[in-house]
């Protein structure tokens, strides 16, 4: 269990980090499309794990790893392959479906087993709860925001405007996850 919080942990300061990063850039007026083909696949890998974690006694714990591998090099290529400057949307929608499966997956587990019966006090609960929330309204924005842009520039900055707002929430239920993980544990990462 202890893994799957490092793996947390890792990937809210790795998250934060880069989201600091981004905003600098931003202001200095430097792109900073380059740091999206290196979160994207952290980001996916570190969620991965966690839920690898979670089902290490199921069939699909022993195919999180290749699908790893194989979206770190579909990413690596796609960003390789753009245009210079150019930020490919795919990538995004790509991770947030797979991450939706995995989600999906966790839940299925949960309510065919029905082991857990006070869901509101596991912490994987709130965490799968986060990004169903924070993935499944993302996508929809990641797949159309080069077609919103191109459209609108002021609906597109509404638009980026609403995926703050979801970010904010996947950072409200990684809090919440953050306070449900029992304090036993050793944090060491």
């Amino acid at each position: 269990m202890e893994q799957i919080w490092r793996s947390l942990a890792l990937l809210i300061f790795f998250d934060f980090s880069v989201e600091a990063i981004g905003h600098v850039l931003y202001f200095l007026k430097i792109s900073n499309h380059f740091l999206w083909p290196v979160f994207i696949p952290v980001e996916f890998a570190l969620l991965a794990r966690i839920y690898q974690s979670e089902f290490k006694k199921m069939a699909i714990g022993r195919f999180i790893p290749i699908v790893t591998i194989l979206f770190t090099t579909y990413v690596i290529a796609d960003s390789l392959m753009a245009p210079a400057d150019d930020l490919s949307a795919i990538p995004h929608f790509t991770e947030g479906v797979l991450i939706l499966l995995l989600v999906m997956c966790y839940y299925y587990k949960n309510l065919s087993s029905l082991i857990e019966t006070r869901l509101e006090y596991q912490p994987m609960f709130w965490l799968s709860t986060g990004l169903f929330i924070y993935f499944s309204a993302n996508s929809v924005i990641f797949i159309f925001s080069n077609y919103i842009q191109m459209l609108s520039l002021r609906f597109f900055n509404l638009i980026w405007f609403t995926h703050a707002i979801f970010n904010m929430l996947l950072y409200i239920f990684y809090t919440l996850t953050v306070c449900l993980i029992p304090k036993k544990l050793n944090y060491n990462i």
